[in-house]
């Protein structure tokens, strides 16, 4: 699965998810990376690359009581 965020819209790199999740149904890590990848490009998009990196730190941190400039749904 070949994904360019800079050019394709999130919804177009789903689908590309879903084709992947779909050939590949016995590998969650491969999944749940690929659904990543989606959730990334959408917060670069929507946050820019600094509120992004927080994000995902709080993420892989587990922080829930992290400060963010932009509220999300998360």
């Amino acid at each position: 699965m070949k994904l360019n965020p800079k050019k394709e819209n999130p919804k177009a790199i789903l689908d590309k998810v879903f084709e992947f999740a779909d050939k590949n149904p016995q590998d969650p890590m491969a999944l749940s990376a690929s659904l990543m990848v989606v959730a990334k490009t959408i917060y670069l998009n929507v946050l820019g690359p600094e509120q992004t990196q927080n994000m995902l730190y709080a993420f892989a941190e587990n922080l829930e009581n992290h400060e963010y400039k932009q509220e999300t749904i998360h």
